[in-house]
Order: structure tokens, then C-alpha cells, then sequence
């Protein structure tokens, strides 16, 4: 018996599709999804550069704000496997195309080359330091430099998808399971249960945790989950998954505090490849699975926002603005924790709407230009050499 998740209304027999068979193709259940999920990743960075996240050591117990600095990362931290699911469920059945990686790469490109600039006309930035060699070069190569650690890995995920589409095929689905478990116990669950770090854990910052999520969505839309198959079970994992993070947390600071032991592990419960990130992410993304959006116009407003997410990380998260955009904004940590929640979302949503905005507005231009040179010779030619190359990952001659 298949236990598939939900997927989009199809065209009618007459090939028509109304706004509500759109929406639905769209799966605006996992664009909300991608959305909160960007919520979350932002959440955790100001918590991280505002400092209420606590340090483990001997006689350093966690303080008020960074006992809820702890209780909103574990609610939070399953934000980037959440993100890494909702692409491997869709691009697991997809061709894979050099057009739609062009896209990508020059969109990193649009915020590496452009904000060094923009931010030494403000004066942030000395020229100095924009045209410093070391720094061209990485803002050049984005993704070989590791300028964003997610684009890195995502990028060489990209990569691996016709290989890894082509496994998912023809593998059966025992071989496919057997080959997830294996790279779980290697990536997630030695590494969940040992309190020593070992020499080849990268805490799910790297392209082979990246691709071991890939496989796992890639077999719950070709093979779907006995056990996640309702929202309220989904809903129950993701909380109990994160009060366990919360738990396991707090506990390993308040050890560590007081004996010096558990210094490692305290953090180990915020790696991305650790068991409890990873079944929260797969509960969240059961629940919004089952998700169903009534409203025409909430649904249009998601489908329309949901693409600038990628934009909204690559812009608060460019090497010379993360550690810098929460002070900019609050300029004094606020010491009542009413006042730093306050902070805190007032910030969140202030990022997230600049960067919507931001990215919206890049978008309209590639468009103009991609018509602008689609007119062109040079235009002409780079489409037809990208549609061959299109054509020769499909097999065909």
C-alpha cells in the first residue's frame, strides 16, 4: 500500500486551469512552508549575532534571555532540512536543466558583486576593502569559496540530481531505504549519540548531508510514510522533536556549568544533521503536506512572495552584512526579555520584508534584461547552446 503525500490538481480535459487548479500546482501548502522556513533561518540569526545563545562552560548557567534564546532555536533550527526537503520532494522528479542553475548562479551573483558596492557608496565599507583581491575573488566565486555555505552545498546537490534522479528510478524501493539508512548512520546517528566530535562531521554544513535529506524527500513522494501520514502526527513530531532539542540542550549547559563535562554536546542538539533536527523537519513537513489553503488571495499572495525566499538569504546573509544587520537595526540589545522579543520580531520581519522587496525588484529586472538579450545574437545563441544542453540531459540526440 502507498502512503504518497498530496500533490497538485491537474489541467481539466479541456487543458484549462482556473486560479485554484494554479495555486494548488504550485503546492502553496510548501511555498507557505518555504516562507516560515526563512522566518526561522532569519529568527536564528539574530538570535545568534545578538548574542542569546549561551556559550558552555564551567559556572556559565544560562541567564534568562538565553534560556529563550535556546527555547526559540529549537523551535527554529529545523528551518534549513525543512528547505532541503521541500527541494529534493520537487526536484527528484524533475529534468534537471543548466537554464534553471544559470538562474541560480547569477542570482548569487546579483548580491555578492552588488552589495560591496552599494555599501561602500554608504560609507560602511572603505573602497579599500571592497577592491581587495581577496575579497573580489570571493565575491567572484561564490559558491567555489563557500560565501554561503548553503549555495555551496545546494549547488553541488544541483549537481549530483541527474545521477541521484537516475538512482531513485531505478532502485527498488528496500535498495533506496537501505541506502538512506545507511548514510544516516553515517551523517546523523553515531554522531547524535557520541559526546566526542568525530573528525568527519561538518554539523550538517556540507553537500552530503544536503544530498542524504535529497534521497529521504525523494522517497517520501515516490513511496510516501506509514507513520507520517496525518497532520496532527506531523504536527505532534515536529513539537516533541524540538522540546527534546530544548531539553537536551538546557541540560548539557546546566552539566556542563557545574562539572565541566558535556561541553561538546551541548551544541550537538543545533547541528542540522542531528536525529531530533532531522525528524522535527520531517514532522513540519508532514503537516504542511496535509495543508489546504481556502483563500484565493492569501494562496495568490504566498505563490508570489514564496520565490524571493532564496533572495532573502543571500542578502542578509552576503559576508559583509551578516554580522552587522541586527545592530543596525536595534543598535542596543535590549536587557528585558519582553523588550528583546520585541526587538527581536520587529527585526525578524524588517529583514524579511527589505529582502522580499529586494529580490522582487531583481527579479523584474532579469526579466527585462533576459527579453532585452533574448533579442540579441549573443542572446540567441547562449538559449540555443543551454537548450541543447537541456536536450542532452534528457538522452536525446
Amino acid at each position: 500500500m502507498r502512503y504518497g503525500l498530496p500533490r497538485g490538481e491537474r489541467a481539466d480535459s479541456k487543458g484549462k486551469v482556473g486560479r485554484r487548479a494554479l495555486q494548488a500546482k504550485r503546492q502553496t501548502n510548501f511555498e507557505l512552508l518555504r516562507i516560515l522556513a526563512m522566518l526561522m533561518v532569519i529568527t536564528m540569526h539574530f538570535l545568534s549575532h545578538t548574542g542569546a545563545l549561551p556559550e558552555a562552560g564551567v559556572g556559565r548557567f544560562p541567564q534568562e534571555r538565553e534560556i529563550f534564546g535556546v527555547l526559540v532555536e529549537s523551535f527554529c533550527i529545523v528551518a534549513v532540512n525543512v528547505y532541503v526537503l521541500i527541494s529534493g520532494y520537487f526536484l527528484s522528479e524533475k529534468q534537471f536543466s543548466f537554464r534553471r542553475l544559470l538562474r541560480l548562479l547569477l542570482q548569487v551573483l546579483f548580491y555578492t558583486l552588488l552589495i560591496p558596492a552599494v555599501l561602500a557608496m554608504l560609507g560602511v565599507l572603505s573602497w579599500w576593502e571592497v577592491l581587495n583581491i581577496y575579497h573580489i575573488w570571493d565575491c567572484l566565486f561564490p559558491v567555489e569559496s563557500g560565501h554561503y555555505w548553503f549555495v555551496t552545498a545546494y549547488v553541488v546537490m544541483a549537481l549530483f540530481t541527474p545521477l541521484l534522479n537516475a538512482a531513485i528510478r531505478t532502485l527498488s524501493r528496500r535498495q533506496l531505504k537501505a541506502c538512506i539508512v545507511c548514510l544516516l548512520v553515517f551523517f546523523c546517528l553515531g554522531k547524535s549519540v557520541s559526546i566526542f566530535l568525530f573528525a568527519s562531521d561538518r554539523y550538517g554544513y556540507d553537500f552530503g548531508w544536503v544530498i542524504c535529506l535529497y534521497l529521504i524527500a525523494a522517497y517520501l513522494r515516490k513511496y510516501g510514510s506509514a507513520f507520517f501520514i496525518t497532520k496532527k502526527r506531523g504536527a505532534a513530531v515536529y513539537v516533541a522533536s524540538c522540546v527534546l532539542t530544548a531539553a537536551l540542550t538546557l541540560g548539557s549547559l546546566f552539566v556542563c556549568a557545574g562539572t565541566g563535562m558535556l561541553e561538546y554536546y551541548s551544541t550537538v542538539p543545533f547541528h542540522y544533521n542531528f536525529i531530533l533536527s532531522l525528524t522535527g523537519a520531517l514532522g513540519l513537513f508532514t503537516c504542511f503536506a496535509r495543508l489546504r489553503i481556502p483563500s484565493e488571495r492569501l494562496s495568490g499572495l504566498i505563490c508570489r512572495i514564496s520565490p524571493a525566499m532564496l533572495g532573502v538569504y543571500l542578502l542578509h546573509e552576503h559576508v559583509d552584512i551578516s554580522s552587522r544587520w541586527a545592530m543596525w537595526i536595534i543598535r542596543d540589545v535590549s536587557e528585558h526579555l519582553g523588550g528583546y522579543l520585541i526587538q527581536m520580531t520587529e527585526s525578524v520581519l524588517l529583514v524579511f520584508l527589505v529582502g522580499v522587496c529586494v529580490d522582487l525588484l531583481r527579479g523584474r529586472l532579469f526579466a527585462l534584461a533576459g527579453r532585452a538579450l533574448a533579442r540579441t545574437g549573443f542572446g540567441r545563441r547562449c538559449g540555443r547552446l543551454l537548450g541543447g544542453l537541456d536536450e542532452m540531459m534528457k538522452g536525446q540526440p
